[in-house]
């Protein structure tokens, strides 16, 4: 973790480099918490509002997701700020989803994955968490900001199966999804299972998904390659979908190119 640190913050510093106007990000920087009943715990989360945003006009904002936030939104933040000054993607509300640790230990491996694995005692809580983000968190968000109908998930390596495994469970929950290098191996690749059985009948999902990976053995490794073949020949029609696998690539550096290439995915043909 603390090396995952190190390494976004230099992301972060390098990003900050190629434009003045993201200089004065952290001026639109909130951090606040919220108590959560299904969780039984105070949640952290960080907003990071657009630069034109003013609390009294109409104009609404789509929100951008984040788990890991308080690591993550380092690399989405300034990304995203970059690419809407760019004009190349709408300016986003982006929501940090901070991880909880109790006792200096991160409950991440329970609220971002689906099954419990003896490997992983504190696995198998992903099902609370998308409770706990779909009626405390959203409705929180949506009631204190100029928000739209309009939500992506960001998530990287267990965070993007927790994504994946979200967008099955409780379909059109996010309008996108955008995941890091997945960790799709988990549990005997139970969320791609998942995904064959599942997706046939999901004929009301609306929403778009993009999944990268690491060129090569990782690709395969990571269960990249597999949930590709099942999406191929399981998927909705109204499923808008893409995987790509990404040369000279590491697990953290993937971040970069992901978080880029998914929004502008997303947002395929946008015109200010």
């Amino acid at each position: 973790m603390q090396d995952l640190k190190k390494l976004l913050s230099f992301f972060t510093i390098a990003l900050l480099c190629l434009s003045n106007t993201v200089v004065a990000q952290n001026k639109y920087e909130i951090q606040d918490s919220i108590f959560s009943n299904t969780l039984n715990e105070y949640r952290k989360y960080r907003v990071v509002l657009p630069a034109d945003y003013y609390p009294k006009s109409d104009k609404k904002y789509d929100v951008i997701y984040v788990l890991d936030g308080e690591t993550v939104v380092n690399v989405v933040s300034p990304t995203h700020r970059l690419a809407s000054d760019w004009q190349a993607i709408p300016r986003c509300i982006i929501v940090g989803i901070d991880n909880k640790f109790v006792d200096g230990e991160v409950m991440r491996d329970r609220d971002l994955l689906p099954t419990h694995d003896k490997r992983s005692p504190l696995s198998g809580g992903a099902d609370n968490y998308i409770k706990f983000i779909k009626e405390e968190l959203m409705s929180h968000i949506n009631k204190t900001y100029a928000t739209s109908d309009y939500n992506i998930l960001f998530g990287h390596s267990h965070g993007g199966t927790f994504a994946i495994y979200s967008m099955l469970k409780a379909p059109n929950l996010f309008s996108a999804y955008i995941t890091a290098d997945p960790s799709l191996w988990w549990d005997d690749r139970y969320v791609t299972k998942l995904a064959k059985e599942t997706l046939p009948d999901l004929l009301n999902l609306d929403v778009k998904l993009f999944i990268s990976g690491r060129e090569g053995r990782p690709y395969r490794g990571m269960g990249i390659e597999a949930v590709e073949n099942v999406l191929k020949e399981n998927s909705p029609n109204n499923l808008y979908w893409k995987s790509i696998a990404y040369e000279n690539e590491t697990h953290i550096t993937i971040l970069l190119k992901t978080i880029y290439d998914g929004l502008k995915f997303v947002y395929p043909n946008f015109k200010k």
